[in-house]
């Protein structure tokens, strides 16, 4: 089970936020002292290390976070809002060591799918073209992108053009509606249903055979987009000579 840390000054404001992750099996621990204990050593207690991620509370000043984002120095840091922010700001925090964000009343579909089949602590390293989990950052292990091959993978046909979709938009991001644009079925509720369960499933698969985490990311109000490191390593193998698509 995956153990999330809360760190707050106000117990009571993280109670939708809790109760919303303890329903998804998160094992949750809202904490003040261990907060307070940081503000009053500036030193990091080894006990923060045993969490997967560590949510900083709205009641956190921007000054704060940074402060202990610097210090933490970990991608397992993720900020809590009231509202999405903006990509300034998401940029912003990255330079903070703090990799994400979540909404403070986030729907429990929306956490699901937001928190799956994400593992911040550990990234993928790849040494003589063997895998293994490190700590080394993600913008480390980007400069390794190897190859990668569908028939690695297997992806099924729909998930393939799922991904061909996505490669063609490069770094854009694509709406739901166009993804699934011209499948079957004519019912549009079915339709982005079964778009959401692939999405889901080239995740995992990714995530299983190449330790390479959310794969395909969900831009919130917008669509999805590929993973950068995903993207480069699909150009490095199945897109390398068709890089506009290939045959599904």
């Amino acid at each position: 089970m995956n153990r999330i840390l809360i760190l707050t000054r106000n117990i009571s404001v993280e109670s939708c936020l809790q109760e919303q992750l303890q329903k998804l099996n998160y094992e949750v621990l809202v904490s003040v002292s261990s907060w307070e204990n940081w503000e009053n050593s500036g030193k990091i207690d080894p006990f923060l290390k045993s969490f997967q991620w560590i949510f900083l509370s709205e009641t956190i000043s921007d000054n704060q976070a940074r402060e202990f984002g610097e210090q933490f120095r970990s991608d397992c840091l993720v900020r809590i809002v009231g509202e999405e922010p903006a990509e300034t700001v998401i940029s912003e925090w990255r330079e903070w060591h703090i990799s994400d964000w979540v909404l403070a009343e986030a729907s429990l579909e929306r956490l699901r799918e937001k928190l799956s089949h994400k593992t911040l602590v550990h990234q993928v390293e790849f040494s003589n073209g063997n895998l293994f989990y490190g700590d080394q950052s993600l913008s480390d292990t980007r400069k390794k992108a190897f190859p990668l091959y569908f028939s690695d993978v297997h992806f099924t046909r729909l998930e393939k053009e799922i991904i061909n979709r996505l490669v063609a938009a490069k770094d854009l991001t694509l709406a739901r509606d166009d993804l699934c644009h011209g499948w079957r079925s004519k019912n549009q509720n079915s339709k982005l249903s079964q778009l959401s369960s692939s999405i889901t499933r080239i995740r995992k698969k990714v995530m299983e055979a190449y330790g390479i985490e959310d794969a395909v990311r969900t831009m919130w109000g917008e669509g999805y987009q590929l993973n950068s490191y995903f993207y480069q390593c699909l150009l490095k193998g199945e897109f390398r000579n068709h890089p506009q698509g290939v045959s599904t």
